[in-house]
């Protein structure tokens, strides 16, 4: 292997230890949140999560990813400290004026969705708290300080774990206690993380930086929403169209197979993204990538339905372990890592990149909605994945169609 390999694959043992020991802790408080609330409080603590990655969105405007992008071009001191101070600067204007625009959002619009006020105002503290985690990570991610990126997952689980544990025991116990876990878990990780990154922030605004994170910010927003749209509007839908139970029981499933392979994803991408972003030739990326495709579609879907079967029988047998749900999820897990390895490797071009990723994404969810629309009313749960894997083939078929390095079959 060249160096770079060799040294991919050592910051890549960094970021999967690290999130394998957070991983520990995190499987051990949803499973605990699940088997103690029940599939209905399971279903409103699911629910403020789905809410919340869509109210986060406005907040970050992009500016994280565009961060990553440039920092991690190049490593030198005062363009990185330049590049985040002058994205900080930004987001804090684009959260505070999103916070003001949330509370002042319609009531009817909120029954329509058949959210509640209290629901929904923890939605915009949660989202808060997590932008801001999620900018102080991708900080670090895009300095390459992967040793220090491998340990956050590991701190901040551990936290949400014992913050769980030692407020679990008061009666009644609903699922606020269980977000209150996790909004303190995310503030005291993102103070560490402040700590640690201190020599990079100033009260500095370079305009020049401004223009050009806005120009790839501009781009990235609209894949970061779409991104964020197709698996939280089915879990939406569910809760309009069905019940809060059934949507814990999704959530349940979900847990077991998406974010499972979403997780092992993001170590990757915590290292590839970068490391995509410094490489020039991306066809030598995406032809390996297709070497791969083949066994990541047939071993990961049987490796998911395993895990899918352990996780939901540990939730207990108040989530109904059903087959066709145990495939379809399986099936949903993998097309999303493979399609969100095409879509970060494009990312990484730039703005030629980003634009493409954008056109895919926007596609995808418009194909999601419409079919979740009409499957989760019919087919129920089974429904949602349907709709979701459908819009991610097409999705990645158009992504490698129009692609301009080369055609889908001379890869």
């Amino acid at each position: 292997m060249s160096e770079g390999v060799t040294h991919f694959f050592k910051n890549l043992s960094y970021v999967g230890f690290g999130t394998f020991i957070g991983t520990a802790f995190l499987f051990t408080f949803n499973v605990l949140v699940g088997r103690l609330l029940g599939p209905l409080e399971y279903g409103k603590f699911s629910l403020v999560q789905s809410i919340s990655m869509f109210l986060y969105v406005p907040m970050l405007m992009g500016y994280h990813n565009a961060m990553v992008k440039y920092n991690a071009e190049e490593e030198k001191y005062d363009r990185q400290k330049n590049v985040i101070s002058t994205t900080y600067i930004l987001v804090l204007i684009f959260t505070t004026i999103s916070v003001i625009i949330y509370l002042f959002i319609p009531q009817k619009i909120l029954e329509y969705f058949s959210v509640s006020n209290e629901i929904f105002d923890l939605c915009i503290l949660f989202s808060v708290l997590y932008a801001v985690y999620m900018l102080l990570t991708a900080t670090v991610n895009g300095l390459h300080k992967m040793k220090a990126f491998a340990m956050i997952t590991p701190i901040y689980s551990t936290i949400l774990l014992f913050t769980f544990l030692s407020i679990a025991y008061i009666k009644p116990l609903s699922y606020k206690l269980a977000i209150f876990s996790m909004l303190f878990s995310y503030l005291i990780t993102s103070c560490l993380i402040l700590i640690y990154i201190r020599k990079y922030l100033t009260y500095e605004f370079d305009r020049k930086w401004a223009h050009t994170l806005t120009n790839f910010a501009i781009y990235s927003i609209i894949g970061s929403m779409t991104f964020v749209l197709y698996p939280n509007i089915n879990q939406i839908l569910i809760n309009m169209y069905m019940s809060t139970e059934n949507l814990g029981l999704y959530n349940a499933y979900s847990f077991a197979s998406v974010n499972i392979a979403s997780l092992i994803f993001n170590i990757f991408n915590g290292v590839f993204f970068p490391v995509a972003s410094k490489c020039k030739d991306k066809t030598v990326i995406l032809k390996r990538i297709n070497r791969i495709a083949p066994y990541l579609i047939i071993f990961g879907t049987i490796f998911i339905i395993i895990v899918e079967f352990i996780i939901l029988n540990i939730y207990g047998s108040k989530y109904t372990i059903k087959i066709p749900l145990l495939f379809s999820f399986a099936i949903l897990s993998i097309l999303i890592v493979y399609y969100g390895t095409y879509n970060w490797t494009f990312s990484s071009e730039g703005l030629d990149g980003v634009k493409l990723v954008n056109k895919t994404s926007i596609l995808i969810a418009i194909i999601n909605v419409i079919l979740a629309m009409f499957f989760i009313p019919y087919l129920g749960l089974i429904g949602a994945t349907i709709s979701t894997s459908i819009a991610l083939v097409i999705g990645v078929y158009f992504l490698l169609s129009k692609g301009k390095y080369f055609k889908y079959d001379k890869i």
